[in-house]
């Protein structure tokens, strides 16, 4: 199909974040004979309630990092934590953006671009709340879906107006 990189998301029915390191290095050799490149990992990170065990989800982001460093990929893509259903997302913009800071110092280390992808139900879900993500956190890169804005009632086309600066 003339592809030159993917996204990555499973290994025989595995999340590629939850991987050994010596599966990696096999996935690794199999897309090299392929002569394909790994663009991105395709991380449920970020997909736990925000006030869920956010130590334990570093460590997997750590994992995934180094995942990524096997695979030779720059890009983990991530999400802005899931809401406690009946409250406000917009009640813990400081403990998302907290969150996520750790998350982009944890990938700084590892030399790994983080890459938010908005999604119904998570902090991130309408373009008002990405654009400020982006705003404050210009590292942190945008992966724009917009069937997941559809989802949301959001305009795609307003929402890529807002966001394809960080796209």
């Amino acid at each position: 199909n003339n592809l030159d990189g993917v996204e990555i998301r499973n290994v025989d029915g595995t999340n590629v974040s939850s991987i050994t390191l010596e599966k990696a290095k096999e996935v690794k050799a199999k897309f090299d004979a392929a002569g394909l490149e790994v663009w991105s990992i395709g991380s449920p990170i970020g997909k736990i309630v925000v006030n869920d065990n956010f130590e334990k989800h570093l460590d997997s982001l750590k994992h995934t990092c180094e995942i990524a460093n096997v695979l030779d990929s720059k890009n983990i893509r991530v999400f802005s934590f899931f809401i406690p259903k009946g409250t406000n997302a917009d009640d813990y913009k400081n403990e998302v953006f907290e969150k996520l800071e750790e998350m982009l110092t944890v990938s700084k280390q590892y030399g790994v671009t983080l890459c938010h992808e908005n999604e119904k139900g998570i902090y991130g879900d309408i373009a008002r709340r990405c654009l400020e993500i982006h705003k404050a956190l210009p590292e942190l890169k945008c992966v724009f879906d917009p069937a997941n804005f559809i989802q949301c009632g959001q305009d795609t086309n307003e929402a890529y107006d807002m966001l394809s600066d960080y796209v």
